[in-house]
């Protein structure tokens, strides 16, 4: 159950998702609206029309419930609902995409004597602030999500503690399952980014234990004959039986695995003036299916302060969906590199671009692909080293 908190008190690592929106129907309704505004992070009220009171208080009017959802949803992170579940569930059903992409939605009866997680309870959130709305109305939240009540810990819960990206989670529904009943399920996670769970996940066999340490300057790493032979010596087959797969090295496709991904690899890169976005992208791509790494592991990408106005990485850093980095060429000439150039020291005083910027930008880490070259565009990648 649930303790009631006092008025004004949110716990501050609550980590809730924001921006909220609280919406109500009716004038007690409308009253909790302002009080959750008031306590709650990034929040705003949206009431009817006809609450001039509340209007007047910084309350958002609206006059269809249905298009006010619509617009909210692609606005908000969370979705706080003071009204009849049944409303809410007309209102969100065209609404709903994937657990991925959809906000939080809490929903609270207009005495706030409930707040009942609805929707995208690990993910978005909702759990959490069902908890949060419940502390400061004095009520109940209501969590209904599986891995809660069992307390055993949810795939999604389990990425986002561990700051892993959920790429595809096609067979989350199957390995919650199985963690819910102790039903066998396989883990590759060769860096241990879930060492933490080990315990409370029973009945999971641990892949990467069967195997050596991959050798990350090799693009063998997560081929499909070592890892099979692996499994099938602790009585498992990786194709039949579903698992979670925690690298950042591309899984075989014949494995059904949720698949999370660390961020952990910096690309480095350097290029010749003007060359076009797309070239680079694919530069990058074109190695990274090399090396079976997924793209969706790339925390950043760094160049040379010369490159800071080229359109082109600046573009394709957009379209990566990463960040990029200049590093001043006094900084890179300290970095030791195995392919030093000295056409590229002659030209910008630096005898590396591509593997100096990926080391500098790795935390405490190292080369997994050293410099790769196509007639306009350089790429080398490292990896943050442990405990990073």
């Amino acid at each position: 159950m649930t303790v009631p908190l006092p008025m004004a008190f949110v716990p501050p690592d609550r980590n809730l998702p924001q921006p909220i929106a609280v919406v109500s129907v009716t004038r007690q309704g409308t009253a909790l609206a302002l009080r959750l505004t008031a306590e709650l992070p990034d929040c705003s009220a949206y009431v009817p029309a006809r609450h001039a009171f509340a209007v007047a208080m910084g309350a958002k009017p609206y006059d269809r419930l249905r298009d006010l959802f619509a617009r909210l949803w692609g606005e908000n992170r969370a979705l706080v609902c003071i009204m009849a579940a049944g409303i809410v569930v007309r209102c969100i059903a065209p609404l709903i995409r994937s657990k991925t992409r959809d906000p939080a939605v809490v929903v609270v009866d207009e005495r706030g004597r409930y707040a009942v997680s609805m929707l995208s309870g690990h993910m978005g959130g909702a759990n959490r602030l069902a908890e949060a709305v419940a502390d400061l109305l004095g009520g109940l939240a209501v969590i209904t999500t599986g891995s809660d009540v069992s307390r055993k810990p949810a795939v999604d819960t389990m990425a986002v503690e561990a700051g892993l990206v959920m790429e595809d989670m096609t067979w989350a529904a199957r390995v919650t399952t199985a963690v819910l009943d102790d039903e066998p399920f396989w883990v590759y996670d060769p860096d241990g980014r879930l060492a933490g769970y080990r315990e409370s996940l029973g009945s999971a066999v641990w892949i990467a234990d069967a195997l050596p340490h991959p050798d990350e300057d090799s693009p063998q790493p997560g081929r499909e004959d070592v890892l099979g032979a692996a499994a099938y010596g602790v009585g498992m087959d990786l194709r039949t039986v579903p698992g979670l797969w925690v690298s950042e090295r591309i899984k075989p496709e014949s494995y059904p695995a949720v698949v999370l991904r660390p961020r952990c690899l910096s690309v480095g890169i350097g290029c010749n003036r003007k060359t076009p976005p797309s070239e680079i992208v694919q530069a990058v791509l074109d190695v990274f299916s090399r090396y079976r790494l997924a793209p969706k592991a790339i925390r950043t990408l760094a160049s040379v302060d010369v490159k800071e106005d080229e359109a082109g990485l600046r573009e394709a850093a957009r379209w990566l969906e990463a960040p990029i980095f200049f590093f001043s060429r006094e900084t890179l000439r300290e970095q030791r590199v195995p392919n030093p150039s000295p056409v590229v020291h002659r030209y910008i005083g630096v005898s590396s671009v591509c593997e100096a910027a990926a080391l500098m930008a790795a935390r405490n880490g190292r080369l997994i692909v050293e410099k790769q070259k196509t007639p306009n565009v350089t790429v080398a990648v490292a990896k943050d080293g442990s405990g990073s």
